[in-house]
């Protein structure tokens, strides 16, 4: 039931999923600055969950050989009209990230999962996408991947639905769970979603037999007020890009983000 409702967001937000990286300025030009340190023109990159295809673009342009998965087909529609009959584009497929063949089709120099992971409420199921991606990439190969910040969702649920407190399914229990039934499930833009604490990713990936590279937050401090950014002065903007950008692994900025980066490889 879970993949069902999730697939069914998606294919009725295609829309607000186009636009959201466009609000979150931060979240692109931080994940591709890690890109652009470990993959190199010529890699193959599957990128599991593509969305609307606003990374496979940036991917493409940088000669980059790219699989594409998504579970909307309607995301998977704008994304292949975004980048067209594109010769770097060499799998894609509308399919389950944890039971597609895509995986298998290729030995892929890198995988980007820059969703999924925040959509699978089990722990379980986590470590297996995690263990299904480490078995896909190459051994000297890395992994991109994607947390939403537990914090930084309560704070988004006391400005929403300030009610769940009172909720027995509310935000205790997104509190101490991660996820809920009456508190962030009960707004409008959330739908089988968990949240992480900065301090569990290390330990769920080595789990999964990965190595932990690089943990970063996003937006740092601009995390749940990402209004505050957008009121600056144009001429402000850069510079508080860039501070945003050097210090990302800061243990307070990861503390202040919306969402996790993290870069791992496969344990040797």
């Amino acid at each position: 039931m879970e993949t069902k409702d999730v697939k069914a967001y998606y294919d009725t937000h295609v829309t607000f999923e186009d636009r959201r990286l466009d609000e979150n300025v931060f979240e692109m030009p931080v994940t591709l600055r890690y890109i652009d340190r470990y993959v190199q023109p010529g890699d193959k990159v599957l990128d599991v969950a593509c969305g609307t295809g606003k990374y496979a673009e940036k991917l493409l342009e940088r000669g980059i050989k790219l699989g594409l998965n998504d579970l909307s087909g309607k995301n998977m529609e704008l994304t292949l009209q975004r980048i067209g009959n594109h010769p770097n584009l060499i799998h894609s497929s509308v399919s389950d990230a944890l039971y597609s063949d895509i995986w298998d089709r290729e030995q892929w120099d890198a995988v980007l999962i820059l969703g999924p992971l925040y959509h699978m409420t089990s722990r379980p199921d986590r470590l297996k996408l995690l263990r299904r991606a480490g078995n896909a990439v190459r051994k000297d190969g890395y992994l991109f991947l994607a947390f939403m910040s537990r914090t930084a969702g309560l704070l988004y649920g006391i400005k929403n639905n300030p009610e769940g407190i009172r909720k027995s399914f509310g935000a205790m229990q997104f509190w101490h769970m991660g996820t809920d039934d009456e508190f962030l499930e009960a707004t409008k833009w959330f739908i089988n979603a968990y949240f992480s604490f900065p301090e569990e990713i290390g330990p769920l990936v080595r789990e999964a037999g990965l190595d932990p590279l690089h943990l970063a937050g996003i937006e740092g401090v601009f995390g749940e007020n990402m209004q505050l950014f957008h009121g600056l002065d144009e001429s402000l903007k850069q510079d508080w890009m860039n501070f945003i950008m050097d210090h990302c692994e800061d243990i307070h900025m990861i503390q202040c983000s919306k969402h996790f980066l993290s870069v791992c490889r496969p344990a040797t």
